[in-house]
């Protein structure tokens, strides 16, 4: 395919067009690729940040404001009535309006002040965030779920001291995760206006802190659900670089959370959008890419096209011209105006057809001039030596008496000379005069059976075996008497190149259009120099040969419209091929 000019111009063209074209795209949609992960990478990060921050804030109020109940002048009186207590808290969260309740434990974690009067008189001691206040800490407790409230909650623990600054007990307040689930909806949708993101607080145990179902924060698994690892979260914590999902779909920005206070467990904000979302302008810029390169590679081929066509067209009718001119037919040039080196190159050729056309027919003169000479060369040898011998027999009749015996014998090899001369000259005839040929359909293994059976006897027995394997019957198209020429000049000349005892084969095989007729010896066979010249008129290694039996041969099989084919090897045997048509359409 390849070997075409005009399709290694199609194809060249397009490697140079669109190479460049495909490398800027490439670049382009790299350049847009990375922007893009730039920005998603300043937004989400942004977003995160903003809610670390605000988160930050948020709990620092809280904490501010269990320092206030703790350090309250009825809290931390041991001798205020449990009923003013109780009223002082209240007082506070219907202030604040962002706790559910608080709760007031004495020293052994009994719960002896609480404003939704749901946990009075149980034993809290076990809880951590109890602990920590005994220890004198600020305390920030994880999610958990408690009885006494329908949602889950985050509670916050300060140690009581008096004015002596004596531990008296603990004040616990329990906030609300709208409230925290607020703050962050407010900052996330600051990304969102570019695409929409997915926003949520956890623990380092994948335990969702704050998220738009406050149902599910204690069910679900956000690590599972991010498809990371406690160390993968840690190590994307502390890194700028947005973490990719398993399955590739999302991306998330990890920030650390600063709480103000001790905790339970480490938290994350993180802020995370679909990949798809995200790329989605350069999904787009891909498809206007593709769409225009498209448009560019059909522009491409189709104006190479027609320049190829251009191009081409004069050099295809150039060589429809050629080859007509090879099959005998006058060069025509063509006629279409074309670029000047095409036109230049039609003249050329017209140069060439014509310095070829006369140098033809000053070889064709001069092997006419050679054959003539040959042929006058070997006419003269065959016709001078019984002409010499018939002059002589003459000066001797000529010289002697009138003796009648003598005469006769003189005669009669004067006569012989004479049939000698005349078989020679009818030899030059047939190979000069065309015949009239008789065509018939003939019945190939009938005929080489009759042939063979005229003669086999006279072949010496002792000398040569005759082998014929044509068994198949056979048809074919051909002049019998001429055939029948070839054939007993092949067979004669196969016993005479057997010397003392050999072996004659007749083989035949069919092919779509002809039969191959195969003859084989295994005599003395022809040497590579002398093959060359076989079919020559007047060549021929025969003492009494004149070498116009092949000649003829060879000219009669193509008058059949068939081949004679002579294959040899020195000391090994000749084989001739008779290749003959089987069918009448190439008779004209």
């Amino acid at each position: 395919m390849l070997k075409s000019l005009q399709t290694r111009i199609l194809l060249y063209s397009l490697l140079i067009a669109s190479v460049p074209v495909l490398i800027l795209g490439a670049i382009s949609y790299e350049s847009q690729r990375s922007l893009l992960e730039k920005e998603a990478n300043n937004a989400l990060n942004a977003g995160s940040l903003n809610i670390v921050n605000e988160t930050y804030n948020y709990l620092k109020e809280r904490i501010t404001d269990v320092k206030l109940m703790s350090t309250n002048s009825v809290i931390i009186d041991p001798h205020s009535p449990r009923e003013d207590k109780s009223l002082e808290l209240k007082k506070f969260i219907e202030a604040k309006g962002k706790y559910n309740g608080v709760l007031y434990l004495d020293l052994e974690g009994n719960v002896t002040v609480d404003t939704s009067n749901n946990l009075i008189g149980d034993n809290l001691s076990k809880r951590i965030w109890f602990k920590e206040a005994l220890e004198g800490h600020e305390f920030l407790s994880d999610v958990y779920k408690t009885r006494a409230y329908e949602d889950p909650i985050i509670t916050l623990s300060a140690p009581v001291h008096d004015l002596s600054g004596n531990l008296i007990g603990v004040v616990s307040p329990a906030f609300r995760l709208e409230e925290l689930w607020s703050m962050m909806e407010k900052k996330a949708n600051e990304v969102s206006d570019k695409y929409p993101v997915d926003f949520f607080m956890m623990n380092q145990d994948g335990i969702m802190i704050s998220k738009k179902d406050p149902h599910g924060v204690l069910h679900d698994s956000a690590l599972d659900e991010m498809g990371i690892t406690k160390k993968e979260l840690m190590k994307a914590s502390l890194s700028n670089e947005l973490y990719s999902a398993e399955n590739g779909e999302k991306i998330y920005s990890i920030q650390p959370v600063r709480a103000g206070a001790q905790t339970e467990n480490r938290w994350f904000a993180v802020v995370g959008a679909d990949k798809k979302q995200v790329f989605q302008p350069l999904n787009d810029l891909l498809t206007r890419y593709l769409t225009i390169y498209s448009l560019v590679f059909v522009f491409i081929i189709l104006a190479v096209y027609l320049l190829t066509r251009s191009i081409v067209r004069p050099v295809h009718d150039l060589v429809e011209a050629t080859e007509a001119f090879i099959d005998g037919k006058d060069f025509i040039a063509s006629d279409q105006r074309s670029f000047e080196e095409m036109e230049k190159l039609n003249v050329a050729f017209l140069r060439m057809i014509e310095t070829i056309e006369d140098r033809e027919k000053e070889i064709v003169r001069t092997e006419k001039l050679k054959y003539v000479g040959q042929l006058a060369a070997g006419v003269a040898h065959e016709i001078r030596n019984p002409l010499t011998t018939i002059k002589g027999f003459f000066q001797l009749l000529k010289s002697q008496d009138h003796d009648k015996t003598l005469i006769e014998k003189y005669s009669d090899v004067m006569l012989l000379e004479v049939d000698r001369v005349n078989v020679f000259v009818s030899q030059l005839l047939d190979l000069a005069k065309p015949h009239q040929l008789e065509w018939e359909k003939l019945d190939l293994k009938d005929f080489l059976d009759e042939i063979l059976d005229t003669y086999t006897p006279s072949i010496p027995s002792y000398h040569v075996e005759l082998i014929n394997r044509v068994a198949e019957t056979v048809f074919v198209y051909t002049d019998r008497n001429r055939l029948r020429q070839v054939f007993l000049n092949v067979l004669n000349n196969s016993c005479e190149a057997i010397n003392s005892r050999g072996r004659i084969e007749i083989q035949q095989t069919s092919e779509s259009q002809y039969v191959k007729l195969m003859v084989s010896d295994d005599g003395k066979g022809i040497s590579p120099e002398n093959l060359k010249k076989i079919g020559m008129p007047f060549y021929t290694t025969k003492p009494d040969g004149n070498g116009l039996g092949v000649a003829t041969c060879i000219q009669i099989m193509e008058e059949l419209k068939g081949k004679f084919i002579i294959e040899s090897t020195s000391f090994k045997g000749t084989r001739v091929t008779l290749i003959i048509p089987i069918t009448n359409r190439f008779i004209r």
